[in-house]
């Protein structure tokens, strides 16, 4: 007797339906019901029953009238839903290279509570209990948050297999954090679910979730975050492209001299500008870098920002041979995977004219039967970023999906 395929049993559609709607709000939202029904191609009774439960959950709220708003149509205005923000909370870490940031994030991304630490001991087991302590005092300091977490998130600079928890590869500094599996140990510490993801990766989610307006229209994009290191995790089709391992999007370790095998960072990374800059220093020239700082080992990215601005011809031609690299990978992305938008970010992008070399060399070099197709957006990430797209991997996860 053949056994019949009657498709996916209530119970899994309903869950699927509620995980499109929840997604539907972040990106568009607020919409009224008649909107989601359409853009979701459901039966409108569908959307009602399932907002309704979501109103009773506390989740959704109906938003009022505004006095005064004309909508250009007669009769009465359609009523809009979205999210209750408090409702649910997300604690976020990022265990940065200089600094540990942590934030606990309401449903709309505001920081309830944000606070920063010296960086993460190398060792693992001493970074684990400085963790703990970190998490341990931001639970006795807000109780009433920390009783409505969804869970925590944590960024980290590494390759991660986010299915597992597990730290894959990261710097010879944390060599002793590789293989490990931080997420199931706080897991079971705190009895609370936990995200463990690349700390640019993590910022796809972000701007998903709570930056929409910087993604509006795109369902593809790639975040091309050029800091220390260099990534350029992709969204396509609203989910990310992780690879076999989790290390898609690595282009940071793109070859980008056949001959030398030198990679993407080590011509355009902050790690690369800033030891070349210091040896310019070493060797009296880049003169304006130098009367702003003349010691090589304290120099920051601001520095190198300043001098360009100041018209350093020394570091102007050093940014603009770090922005033709950079600008070479971006057009080998457009023509492998022509996303609909690259969106720029990391201190490497701060200053406009970089952005604009970048764009302009990727836009000689792309192949692509409309070469303008692809759109060009730069997002500031402030210091609290990392920690924010941690909670937002949270959210993601334990929330939205």
């Amino acid at each position: 007797m053949a056994v019949r395929n009657y498709g996916k049993n209530q119970i899994i559609a309903k869950q699927e339906n509620i995980t499109l709607i929840k997604s539907l709000l972040y990106r568009y939202g607020p919409l009224s019901r008649a909107q989601i029904a359409e853009m979701l191609e459901l039966t409108p009774p569908t959307i009602t029953n399932i907002t309704a439960e979501l109103i009773t959950d506390g989740i959704l709220q109906e938003i009022p009238d505004q006095p005064g708003e004309k909508t250009g149509k007669a009769g009465r205005h359609p009523v809009l839903l979205d999210y209750v923000p408090d409702a649910k909370y997300a604690l976020g870490i990022s265990l940065g290279r200089d600094r540990t940031h942590y934030c606990i994030c309401d449903l709309k991304g505001n920081m309830a509570v944000k606070g920063e630490e010296k960086v993460m001991p190398a060792d693992y087991g001493r970074m684990m209990q400085s963790l703990c302590r970190l998490i341990d005092s931001v639970r006795d300091s807000h109780p009433d948050l920390w009783n409505r977490l969804i869970g925590i998130g944590v960024a980290v600079p590494a390759v991660v297999d986010a299915h597992t928890g597990t730290v894959c590869q990261i710097d010879s500094h944390r060599s002793s954090w590789q293989n490990q599996r931080p997420a199931d140990e706080i897991a079971e510490r705190y009895g609370l679910p936990v995200r463990i993801e690349n700390n640019v990766r993590a910022r796809t989610i972000l701007l998903s979730l709570f930056y929409p307006e910087a993604v509006a229209g795109c369902d593809s994009f790639v975040l091309c975050y050029a800091s220390w290191g260099i990534a350029g995790p992709m969204i396509l089709q609203n989910r990310s492209v992780r690879g076999e391992y989790g290390a898609a999007g690595e282009i940071g370790h793109m070859v980008m001299d056949p001959v030398s095998g030198k990679t993407l960072e080590e011509f355009s990374s902050l790690r690369y500008v800033l030891k070349t800059a210091g040896e310019l220093l070493k060797e009296g020239k880049a003169p304006v870098l130098a009367e702003i700082c003349s010691d090589p080992e304290k120099l920051t990215v601001d520095h190198i920002h300043q001098a360009q601005t100041a018209g350093d011809a020394d570091i102007g031609r050093l940014m603009d041979s770090a922005m033709h690299y950079m600008g070479t990978a971006l057009a080998n992305i457009i023509s492998f995977m022509n996303p609909d938008l690259i969106v720029l970010g990391g201190p490497m992008f701060a200053l406009e004219q970089n952005r604009n070399t970048a764009e302009q060399v990727m836009r000689r070099y792309s192949y692509s039967a409309d070469t303008d197709h692809t759109q060009i957006r730069y997002v500031f990430f402030d210091e609290y970023g990392g920690a924010a797209a941690a909670a937002a991997v949270c959210l993601d996860k334990y929330f939205v999906r």
